[in-house]
């Protein structure tokens, strides 16, 4: 199976100089673990749960600019990557997410979760 199938299309992303807790706010209310995080316009790093955890609340940074939190360089993989190959990135990385772009753009995410549900749907074809 290929990510193309896989991943989630409904990506959310978020300026840069968004606060934090207000970037929580609204992972919470999309009940989402990441967001993709921009500036002017390009995507250059990913906010994530762990982030909040190691970065964020160690330093009482919940006002601060969520892009000075952000995880960088961004882990990206083509739609065509097998499931398999996000697997073994995910992994060896020791992420939980992989940002799947088509060229520049980005056209979807690939979680744990995800793969978790692509191997309970089938578990002998990914």
């Amino acid at each position: 199976m290929k990510l193309g199938e896989a991943m989630v299309k409904d990506v959310v992303t978020v300026d840069h100089t968004m606060k934090v807790l207000d970037v929580c706010k609204l992972m919470g209310e999309k009940r989402i673990g990441s967001v993709l995080v921009e500036k002017e316009g390009k995507v250059f790093g990913i906010f994530t749960e762990r982030d909040l955890v190691s970065k964020v609340i160690p330093r009482n940074g919940l006002e601060d600019e969520v892009g000075k939190f952000a995880s960088t360089p961004l882990i990206t993989v083509s739609p065509d990557y097998s499931v398999k190959e996000a697997a073994r990135i995910m992994a060896d990385m020791k992420i939980r997410r992989l940002v799947i772009v088509n060229g520049e753009k980005v056209v979807g995410i690939f979680t744990a979760a995800d793969l978790a549900k692509v191997i309970a749907e089938s578990p002998l074809d990914f």
